[in-house]
C-alpha cells in the first residue's frame, strides 16, 4: 500500500472552506506558514509520542488556522505544498535542542489551535 503524503491534507479540505471575495490568493509566506504548522503537527505525531493524534483533528486545526487568518486557498493546488511541508519537517527535525524539550515546546505552542470551539 502506497503511503499518502501528509502535507497534501489541506488540499482535501478546499471545498469545505468558505472565504469572502475580499480575500486574496494564498501568498508564498502564508503557504510556508501552513506548511510549517502541518509539519509541527506531524512531527508531534511521529516523533513526540502523539501517535493517537487523529488526522481529522489535524485537518480541522489547519482549516481553523486558515480561516482565522482569512486566507484564500483557491490557488493552493498551484503551490508545491509537498516540497514546502517536507522542507519544514526537515528544518524542524534538525533544530539542535533536546527532543523532549522540542516536543514540549511544540505541543505547548501548537495544540491551542486544536482547542477551538467545534
Amino acid at each position: 500500500m502506497k503511503k499518502k503524503s501528509l502535507f497534501n491534507i489541506a488540499l482535501l479540505l478546499l471545498p469545505l472552506l468558505g472565504f469572502s471575495a475580499t480575500c486574496q490568493a494564498l501568498t508564498e509566506a502564508e503557504a510556508e506558514d501552513l506548511a510549517d504548522l502541518t509539519a509541527v503537527f506531524f512531527y508531534l505525531k511521529r516523533e513526540c509520542g502523539y501517535n493517537d493524534l487523529p488526522v481529522p483533528e489535524i485537518k480541522r486545526a489547519l482549516v481553523y488556522f486558515a480561516q482565522q487568518n482569512r486566507w484564500d486557498l483557491s490557488n493552493y493546488d498551484r503551490i508545491d505544498m509537498e516540497a514546502l511541508g517536507q522542507s519544514s519537517y526537515s528544518d524542524l527535525s534538525q533544530i539542535p535542542i533536546a527532543k523532549d524539550r522540542k516536543c514540549e515546546a511544540l505541543a505547548k505552542d501548537s495544540f491551542g489551535v486544536m482547542n477551538y470551539k467545534k
